[in-house]
């Protein structure tokens, strides 16, 4: 890795859109006798219902699922207080959680591979959702962009082959590769923009 892409990765984890605040929550439960895994980004209810209404107009076969923040948070806290987050009481009145993606089975497994990854950057311990109870962890902008394209990518996948592949992949992107896919694959007007990806790093449609 260059120097100028590692000083970028430094930068792009401690900031973001909303500064310090956390954007995103990773949540581990169990359903069904099944670990699952799912990732919200946060955003201001406006926003978040904005972004429906878009997806609704444009792309009909793709929907903007919408959660209240206590039912992406695995117990009674606010983002704030969950870890990952810094010691800033941030006001999460009129906030609220838009689903990315839920893995679960070889999909889950693979992606621990990027979380705990991504997690040692933050200086975070992946075992709080990766094993364990059920857990929810904050997340900054940068880490839940990264972990939002390969949530996205991989959740229609099945071969583990390749699901190791898109973890893999992405785990070697910089984050400004990142940001692009990320904004490829939230846009309404984009709708192959996650298929372009997995044909990139897995050869798979």
């Amino acid at each position: 890795m260059s120097q100028g892409i590692a000083e970028g990765n430094s930068f792009a984890f401690t900031t973001g859109a909303y500064g310090n605040r956390p954007t995103f929550v990773l949540t581990r439960e169990r359903v069904d006798d099944q670990h699952e895994i799912t990732l919200y980004e946060l955003a201001p209810r406006d926003i978040a219902t904005a972004r429906r209404k878009r997806f609704e107009r444009v792309q009909k076969a793709v929907s903007v699922s919408v959660r209240e923040l206590e039912e992406a948070i695995i117990g009674d806290r606010s983002p704030s207080e969950l870890p990952g987050a810094d010691d800033a009481a941030y006001d999460w009145d009129d906030w609220c959680a838009i689903r990315i993606a839920t893995l679960r089975g070889g999909a889950f497994n693979e992606v621990s591979f990027l979380i705990e990854s991504t997690f040692r950057e933050l200086s975070l311990d992946p075992e709080t959702v990766c094993t364990g109870d059920p857990a929810s962890v904050s997340l900054p902008e940068a880490a839940g962009v990264r972990l939002s394209i390969a949530f996205r990518a991989m959740k229609p996948m099945r071969r583990r082959d390749r699901l190791r592949e898109v973890a893999k992949g992405i785990d070697q992107m910089s984050l400004g590769e990142c940001y692009y896919w990320h904004a490829k694959a939230r846009s309404p007007s984009s709708p192959s923009g996650t298929k372009a990806l997995r044909v990139l790093l897995a050869d798979h449609i």
